[in-house]
């Protein structure tokens, strides 16, 4: 990623069905620029079109891609990978489509009704969004790098995501890049990927 990219983050968002955890971040977060430091930024080795614009990559390619990334960032830090799922990649997408086409970047009234109305049935679940971006590489760095998104990202509970992508910014907020969805899920009467929540611990990386 570019130091002189610039975008913004929303506040992430979980929540537990029952009291497994509540991961909130604060209010959003302009990134003016994002050092590079290798154990936090990802780099893409291994993940194809990590670097490549969004504009012209056809979806599918671009969901595998910052699905890649993030498991990277899971995987190295001693966490289980998580498994991409159509209803969850259903919701991202379409709440990605929705901010784009009102304008409107934030995670809306209840975005764990979403989900649900997606088909997922969950009993934990996450949602990172960010506007701006030109590359998965840049976004899940981004994203590393603020504390709720990477406390959603490293949740040792979940074992599902889906990611939503448009080539376009939402209008009102960026003018550069595209917008992204990363919803998480853990379904209803799974027991939780795994116990350890040190590395959500330790966010962000940056």
């Amino acid at each position: 990623m570019k130091n002189s990219d610039t975008a913004l983050l929303c506040r992430a968002l979980s929540r537990p069905r029952t009291a497994v955890r509540l991961v909130l971040a604060g209010l959003a977060v302009a990134l003016t620029s994002i050092v590079f430091v290798p154990m936090a930024a990802a780099d893409g080795r291994g993940c194809a079109t990590a670097h490549t614009p969004i504009a012209g990559v056809p979806r599918a390619q671009l969901q595998r891609t910052v699905v890649c990334l993030i498991n990277d960032q899971r995987r190295m830090r001693g966490l289980p990978d998580l498994r991409e799922n159509p209803r969850l990649n259903r919701s991202a997408q379409g709440w990605t489509t929705e901010m784009v086409a009102h304008r409107d970047f934030s995670h809306g009234a209840d975005f764990a009704s979403r989900i649900t109305a997606a088909g997922f049935r969950w009993s934990n679940a996450g949602e990172n969004i960010a506007t701006g971006f030109t590359t998965p590489a840049s976004v899940v760095t981004a994203w590393m790098a603020s504390t709720g998104h990477c406390q959603n990202i490293l949740n040792p509970s979940y074992r599902y995501v889906g990611t939503g992508v448009s080539d376009h910014p939402i209008g009102d907020v960026h003018v550069h890049g595209g917008t992204w969805t990363q919803d998480f899920g853990l379904l209803m009467g799974q027991p939780a990927g795994s116990g350890n929540w040190g590395p959500a611990d330790g966010c962000p990386y940056s």
